[in-house]
């Protein structure tokens, strides 16, 4: 898919309803190949990590554009919890179950915000360019 796509993409995820404050939408716009054995070349995963992660910085120019410049924060605090943690927001504890703990972006549109990032779970796993949006700024700073 192109960023152009990608951007349609949120669009259209924009548009859904959410049911709840709570509520989110969260896909995958772009994923790689999986690097289990007998495919787990470091090199080869390396090179579609920082793929990825240039097409992020395109998705995200394409969106600045948009909205004005984005917000990034550190999944790091993430890496470490239960996603049912109940003190976990609802959009946070999917990332942290699905393994996502790169920078996130994000930016706020209305009364939602759009969030961006790539994420690989494990050594084995694909690597994933992922967005989603959500009705809650719970777990975001600010």
């Amino acid at each position: 898919m192109s960023v152009q796509q990608y951007v349609s993409r949120i669009d259209e995820l924009l548009a859904r309803p959410l049911n709840s404050d709570d509520d989110y939408h969260l896909v995958i716009l772009h994923e790689s190949r999986d690097f289990a054995p007998p495919n787990d070349d470091w090199d080869e995963l390396m090179r579609t990590s920082e793929e990825f992660e240039e097409e992020l910085g395109e998705l995200a120019a394409a969106l600045d554009a948009r909205w004005g410049p984005h917000e990034s924060m550190s999944m790091e605090d993430y890496s470490c919890m239960d996603p049912d943690d109940d003190e976990l927001p609802p959009f946070f504890g999917e990332l942290v179950e699905s393994g996502y703990f790169g920078d996130l972006l994000y930016w706020r549109v209305g009364d939602r915000i759009v969030a961006a990032s790539v994420g690989h779970e494990d050594k084995e796993q694909p690597v994933v360019l992922f967005t989603g949006v959500t009705g809650s700024a719970e777990g975001f700073p600010g």
